[in-house]
């Protein structure tokens, strides 16, 4: 019977492109993680994550950062941190390892994610077994690395190899926007998928797999012209164009031993499957709330940082905005007075959220509120269906339930108000017949809520007024929700309009006629 581990602390170095999600997946199972991240602003972009995050700076002569505080209780470290490009990578990324070493005792658990590019590119089949031949400087800082961390951690150490990364923003296909001749037409491809390296090292983990060179790699090797061609029909891009080399220019990664050695399936055994049936992107239609960055709920802010493209509109904050530091940003946004046509506005945004979509990007559809009120998210959301474009909604706090909330205006109140409704006066043609409806509901004693209604005042309260009887009806204006600059003026029906007018309020604004504020 197989050992089953005990470990349950695990200190992550680098919390990147594979570390990131190996430390919410490892949390997620029940590990306590403590993870670095190498600069501050990583630092506070991984402050709500719910475990440790702190900053280590690896340099050639020292290790910056609270070493101690990182490794502390650790049975287990995982190095995630790839070589740095540069010239000098061949002695720099040995001389970070070094630093680990002198600070790691020697009896720590250690895996070390590798690279199956320390195996030769001669035509032939490699396995663990394989004596590793680099050839890039890169390649061979990575095997000194290795040598180095297996002289020191010795039957302690772990080392996975790990084929081309795929995944996650890492579509096959993207490089082929750039419309660059590929080599090596005929050669069989070697990937790894990014779900499949987070359950290896856990297998790895769970089955004491100490002492052990490990490679990670997928069943199937597809030849890259037939992948990449498929890529290219997937994203909607002219069929790659290949250049003649070296027919030995590859080599074929056998997976056999993670198999035996882990019992582990490969989720994502075939390459040409991902690209053709399991397309790593996805759509995301982000409530941002009414301004404020600590109103925005958890989900739209892991979709927000997370995101590789955001698409957003004109009043989403930069405050919000400045949490995607990484991200591809297009403003599509409109505001009043905006000329643009609505029809070819919204044709750009469909095209911009397929394209990105159709590259393997986590394309955030960023709109203030809530996407579903007066968000014009159901334009998009129809649109996605139509194209078989996979989506989510995460809801967002609407301006009016914040603005009630913040101000203490009970829109609903045992004994006063039992109902209210979002409306608008922006398109309305305001017939007495329309509004005669929402003064029924005021008339009972219940809330509006009206968005864009700030110019239509002239026409809508004189009719409310009409219709309901009674010019005393409380109503607040609220402008630019929750934000530094927010303003409230508390007001009736009778005296609403003069009052905007003199404390000048600036669009946008929000009314809630028919509740009285409690005052404090």
């Amino acid at each position: 019977m197989e050992p089953v581990s005990k470990i349950r602390k695990i200190s992550i170095m680098g919390l990147g492109w594979l570390g990131l999600p190996l430390a919410n997946y490892l949390h997620e199972k029940g590990y306590k993680i403590s993870g670095s991240a190498r600069s501050l602003d990583q630092l506070v972009e991984c402050s709500t994550f719910p475990f440790q995050v702190t900053r280590i700076l690896l340099n050639t002569d020292n290790i910056l950062g609270d070493w101690e505080s990182f490794i502390f209780g650790a049975e287990v470290l995982i190095i995630t941190i790839p070589p740095a490009a540069g010239n000098n990578v061949e002695t720099q990324y040995p001389k970070w390892i070094d630093q680990v070493i002198k600070q790691a005792p020697s009896h720590l658990k250690v895996i070390f994610t590798s690279t199956t590019g320390v195996y030769a590119n001669n035509g032939a089949t490699v396995n663990e077994q394989t004596l590793p031949c680099p050839a890039t400087a890169t390649a061979k800082a990575v095997k000194h690395a290795e040598d180095k961390l297996k002289a020191y951690f010795g039957k302690n150490l772990a080392i996975l190899r790990l084929a081309g990364l795929i995944g996650k923003g890492r579509h096959p296909g993207q490089s082929l926007a750039a419309k660059r001749p590929l080599r090596n037409a005929l050669a069989p491809v070697n990937l790894v998928h990014q779900e499949d390296c987070l359950a290896i090292i856990e297998r790895i983990i769970e089955k004491n797999c100490w002492g052990q060179t490990i490679n990670a790699c997928a069943g199937e090797h597809p030849v890259r012209k037939d992948l990449y061609t498929n890529a290219a029909r997937v994203l909607g891009l002219d069929p790659p164009v290949f250049k003649t080399s070296n027919a030995a220019d590859f080599k074929i990664v056998d997976n056999s031993y993670s198999r035996k050695i882990l019992g582990y399936e490969y989720k994502f055994n075939d390459p040409s499957e991902i690209i053709t049936h399991a397309h790593p992107g996805k759509v995301m239609i982000v409530g941002a709330g009414p301004g404020d960055k600590k109103l925005l709920t958890v989900k739209a802010l892991e979709a927000i940082k997370a995101a590789d493209v955001i698409l957003y509109d004109h009043l989403v904050p930069n405050e919000i905005m400045q949490l995607a530091e990484n991200s591809e940003k297009h403003y599509v946004g409109r505001k009043f007075g905006d000329q643009t046509d609505q029809q070819d506005r919204q044709k750009r945004i469909n095209e911009l959220l397929h394209h990105h979509y159709k590259q393997g990007k986590n394309v955030v559809r960023l709109k203030c509120g809530d996407p579903y009120i007066y968000g014009r998210a159901a334009e998009e959301v129809r649109y996605l269906v139509e194209h078989d474009i996979r989506f989510e909604v995460i809801p967002g706090i609407s301006a009016a339930l914040a603005a009630a909330s913040l101000n203490n205006v009970p829109v609903t109140e045992r004994h006063h108000s039992n109902a209210v409704m979002i409306c608008t006066a922006h398109t309305a043609d305001h017939s007495f017949e329309q509004v005669k409806e929402m003064a029924l509901l005021l008339k009972a004693g219940n809330t509006l809520a009206i968005y864009m209604a700030s110019k239509s005042l002239d026409e809508l309260i004189p009719k409310l007024i009409e219709a309901c009887g009674d010019d005393t009806i409380p109503i607040t204006a609220l402008s630019n929700v929750s934000r530094k600059n927010e303003q409230v003026v508390y007001s009736t029906l009778k005296h609403i309009k003069k009052d905007i007018e003199i404390q000048q309020l600036s669009t946008p604004i929000v009314f809630l006629a028919g509740a009285k504020p409690i005052e404090t």
